[in-house]
């Protein structure tokens, strides 16, 4: 109980304090999980050691570069020498990412970063109209309960394998004023809402989480619920990293996470510079994680945001980085630029045509894709031509795209609900 009360006060309105105040509060919990990791954990010790470092050498974000860089192989190797002695696993909770990169890991959750998980959460979605005595409805996997929230933040979780009917009649019933959803999930449930009904449900705005946000997707969530759509971008390992404010400004959370930008060399990138977001969680004592290279591209942005909040902004999240194709000569084409290829030719007839239910783009080698499609009700085979001939033009000439028609998408796809995959980044 004492943990959860000072997680509350610990957290509040951090996200409207002062630029100075809000960087004293982030330098403080930095060379905190510094010494800790350092003095607790063995594999931060000999990471440190063999750099030459000891905890007073990390004051500040930019000490952090003088750090090697930890992946998720690395976390996979050495799960054991990263955690920290000072806590008994079986007091603390085990999770497992998704493995959307490819790559499963076990995430160690000690009690205090659980309680900063939620209020971290009750943050963002107060950024976006949430207040004591308005109802919250989220999706997971596995539903976490909060246990202390007093009495005044009203929310209830759903699992993801409920039938939408269902779904649909616990909203129609339980009338939540703001919905945290997977945009495929949202997009997939608004059909089994009637006419009326959406109207009926009183949804004041929807935060969207866990995939890649398509701009096409978001307008169709905002129109199919009538209502503001916002992002939150989080991960298992760390909790939330930004979240939108009601400006669309995607504020960082200082208070929980160092974010970085590193190059395919592990330089710091520039602002408005893309390159791989890289995290330091502030409040993970447990499993410590420092400088750990995620595999999201984004950049750093030096804009102030018009909601008047000091916390720095992040730059459009454009997806993975094995959502990038790589073509010869060490040429990385962006995921965005891949789905404008792709999706171009499904939108120009209109959105009320769907001419594909699904689709799934995946490069095999540095000259060779394949996209495998389900045919929607409004299908043509030219689609399809105009598809593979503009994917074959922007990765230029000698990279063949083939086209292959799927009953099910999922039965090829071998990560979670992405539309475009690279297997050799």
């Amino acid at each position: 109980m004492i943990n959860k009360i000072y997680g509350y006060f610990h957290f509040h309105n951090n996200h409207l304090k002062s630029a100075e105040h809000i960087s004293n509060i982030r330098n403080k919990k930095l060379c905190n999980i510094i010494r800790h990791a350092y003095y607790t954990s063995g594999f931060y010790r000999d990471l440190m050691e063999r750099a030459g470092l000891t905890p007073d050498d990390i004051r500040t974000p930019a000490d952090l570069a003088l750090m090697p860089v930890v992946t998720k192989d690395d976390i996979q190797k050495n799960f054991n020498g990263i955690l920290s002695r000072k806590y008994d696993l079986s007091d603390c909770l085990v999770r497992t990412t998704s493995g959307s990169s490819g790559k499963m890991l076990r995430v160690v959750w000690d009690s205090f970063n659980l309680q900063s998980r939620f209020q971290l959460y009750y943050r963002a979605y107060t950024m976006i109209g949430y207040s004591p005595l308005k109802k919250l409805l989220y999706f997971l996997p596995e539903v976490e309960d909060p246990g202390f929230t007093f009495g005044l933040f009203r929310q209830k979780g759903l699992t993801l394998d409920q039938p939408f009917d269902q779904v649909r009649d616990f909203i129609l019933n339980y009338r939540p004023h703001i919905l945290s959803i997977y945009p495929s999930y949202a997009l997939d449930l608004a059909e089994y809402f009637r006419p009326g009904e959406m109207k009926r449900a009183g949804i004041e705005a929807i935060c969207l989480n866990s995939e890649m946000i398509l701009e096409k997707d978001r307008r169709l969530i905002a129109q199919k619920y009538m209502c503001p759509v916002y992002e939150e971008y989080s991960c298992v390992e760390t909790g939330v990293i930004a979240s939108m404010c009601r400006e669309h400004g995607m504020h960082i959370y200082s208070d929980n996470v160092v974010v970085e930008i590193l190059d395919s060399k592990d330089k710091l990138c520039g602002p408005g510079e893309r390159g791989e977001v890289t995290l330091t969680a502030l409040n993970s004592f447990a499993m410590p994680l420092i400088r750990y290279k995620i595999g999201d591209i984004s950049s750093l942005s030096e804009k102030k945001c018009s909601c008047g909040g000091q916390m720095p902004l992040l730059g459009k999240i454009e997806g993975r980085k094995d959502d990038y194709f790589l073509l010869p000569g060490d040429v990385h084409v962006p995921a965005w630029s891949i789905y404008e290829a792709v999706e171009r030719p499904l939108h120009q007839h209109n959105i009320e045509h769907l001419l594909l239910n699904d689709f799934y783009l995946v490069q095999r080698s540095l000259r060779h894709a394949d996209f495998y499609y389900v045919r929607g009700p409004h299908f043509t085979a030219v689609c399809i031509d105009e598809i593979v001939s503009r994917a074959a033009g922007l990765f230029g000439k000698g990279f063949v795209v083939k086209a292959h028609e799927v009953n099910d998408i999922d039965r090829v796809r071998k990560v979670k609900r992405k539309y475009i995959h690279s297997e050799i980044i």
